[in-house]
């Protein structure tokens, strides 16, 4: 079993996240969500970074499993805000993508 399913369901709680932001709504096109909206939205990240813990914990020992989650937040961290400053366009459509081959690839690789 492989941990990328992880990384991108991290990826798309971290999206998720940054989607409630203000300065990122342009990216995300959430200008005109309401609050109760919003907070859905966030909620719904962190409870995504709470399954790609799920994830991680479903491989074996949960020091090795914590720390590779740990790694895995940092760089999906580093990959959406790369993304959000070069090509922040592109930000709605690979949360989305990353979100489906995550839950894809999650769906492969369990037994």
């Amino acid at each position: 079993m492989t941990l990328w399913p992880a990384l991108f369901i991290a990826f798309t709680g971290f999206a998720a996240i940054a989607a409630t932001m203000a300065r990122h709504s342009d990216a995300f096109g959430t200008q005109a969500f309401t609050p109760r909206r919003l907070q859905w939205c966030r909620a719904v990240g962190f409870v995504l970074l709470g399954v790609s813990l799920q994830m991680c914990l479903a491989h074996g020992g949960t020091s090795i499993a914590i720390a590779a989650w740990v790694g895995l937040l940092a760089f999906a961290a580093l990959a959406l805000g790369l993304l959000l400053t070069y090509a922040p366009h592109k930000a709605r459509p690979l949360a989305y993508g990353a979100a489906a081959l995550g839950w894809l690839l999650w769906g492969l690789t369990a037994h």
